[in-house]
Protein backbone atom coordinates (compact mmCIF):
# COMPACT_ATOMS: atom_id res chain seq x y z
CA UNK A 1 0.00 0.00 0.00
CA UNK A 2 2.84 2.84 0.92
CA UNK A 3 3.62 2.08 -2.80
CA UNK A 4 0.86 2.26 -4.12
CA UNK A 5 0.63 5.40 -2.46
CA UNK A 6 3.76 6.66 -3.41
CA UNK A 7 3.23 6.15 -6.96
CA UNK A 8 -0.13 8.11 -6.67
CA UNK A 9 1.64 10.80 -5.12
CA UNK A 10 4.35 11.15 -8.25
CA UNK A 11 1.82 11.06 -10.54
CA UNK A 12 -0.16 13.97 -9.06
CA UNK A 13 2.44 15.38 -8.40
CA UNK A 14 3.56 15.23 -12.82
CA UNK A 15 0.14 16.27 -13.47
CA UNK A 16 0.06 19.50 -11.00
CA UNK A 17 3.84 20.26 -12.18
CA UNK A 18 2.51 19.58 -15.96
CA UNK A 19 -0.88 21.63 -15.37
CA UNK A 20 1.13 24.72 -14.54
CA UNK A 21 3.55 24.05 -17.34
CA UNK A 22 0.62 24.22 -19.64
CA UNK A 23 -1.20 27.42 -18.35
CA UNK A 24 1.77 29.15 -17.83
CA UNK A 25 2.69 28.25 -21.59
CA UNK A 26 -0.98 29.62 -22.44
CA UNK A 27 -0.74 32.71 -20.45
CA UNK A 28 2.62 33.91 -21.98
CA UNK A 29 1.18 33.66 -25.53
CA UNK A 30 -2.60 35.18 -24.98
CA UNK A 31 -2.17 37.65 -27.26
CA UNK A 32 -6.02 38.43 -27.38
CA UNK A 33 -5.64 39.48 -23.57
CA UNK A 34 -3.06 42.31 -24.85
CA UNK A 35 -5.18 43.78 -27.42
CA UNK A 36 -8.49 43.83 -25.65
CA UNK A 37 -6.25 44.98 -23.03
CA UNK A 38 -4.93 48.07 -24.87
CA UNK A 39 -7.92 48.95 -26.45
CA UNK A 40 -9.61 49.03 -22.81
CA UNK A 41 -6.46 51.44 -21.54
CA UNK A 42 -7.16 53.70 -24.92
CA UNK A 43 -11.15 53.55 -24.06
CA UNK A 44 -11.57 52.83 -20.24
CA UNK A 45 -14.74 54.89 -19.95
CA UNK A 46 -16.72 52.80 -22.77
CA UNK A 47 -18.81 49.91 -21.63
CA UNK A 48 -18.63 47.50 -24.42
CA UNK A 49 -14.25 47.79 -24.06
CA UNK A 50 -14.76 47.18 -20.21
CA UNK A 51 -16.87 44.22 -20.45
CA UNK A 52 -15.11 42.39 -23.25
CA UNK A 53 -12.04 43.31 -20.90
CA UNK A 54 -13.76 41.59 -17.76
CA UNK A 55 -14.45 38.52 -19.55
CA UNK A 56 -10.95 37.69 -21.20
CA UNK A 57 -9.33 38.85 -18.15
CA UNK A 58 -11.05 36.04 -16.19
CA UNK A 59 -9.48 33.65 -18.27
CA UNK A 60 -6.32 35.19 -18.35
CA UNK A 61 -5.77 35.72 -14.57
CA UNK A 62 -7.64 32.43 -14.15
CA UNK A 63 -5.06 30.70 -16.32
CA UNK A 64 -2.24 32.40 -14.32
CA UNK A 65 -3.83 31.54 -10.86
CA UNK A 66 -3.87 27.63 -12.36
CA UNK A 67 -0.17 27.96 -13.43
CA UNK A 68 1.39 29.53 -9.70
CA UNK A 69 -1.35 27.06 -7.96
CA UNK A 70 -0.29 23.97 -9.76
CA UNK A 71 3.62 24.92 -9.72
CA UNK A 72 2.90 25.21 -5.88
CA UNK A 73 0.87 22.50 -5.41
CA UNK A 74 3.29 19.93 -7.36
CA UNK A 75 6.26 21.67 -4.73
CA UNK A 76 4.73 20.50 -2.09
CA UNK A 77 3.73 17.51 -2.80
CA UNK A 78 6.87 16.60 -4.13
CA UNK A 79 8.35 18.11 -0.70
CA UNK A 80 5.70 15.63 1.35
CA UNK A 81 6.85 12.76 -0.83
CA UNK A 82 10.59 13.54 0.29
CA UNK A 83 9.82 13.51 3.87
CA UNK A 84 7.68 10.37 3.83
CA UNK A 85 10.09 7.32 4.82
CA UNK A 86 9.96 4.59 2.17
CA UNK A 87 9.44 1.03 2.97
Amino acid sequence: MPGFLRVLGVAILVLGLATAGVAGWLVAGDAHFREVAAAYARHPEHTLFQTEYWVVAARHYGLAAAALGGLLGGLALGELLRRVPRA
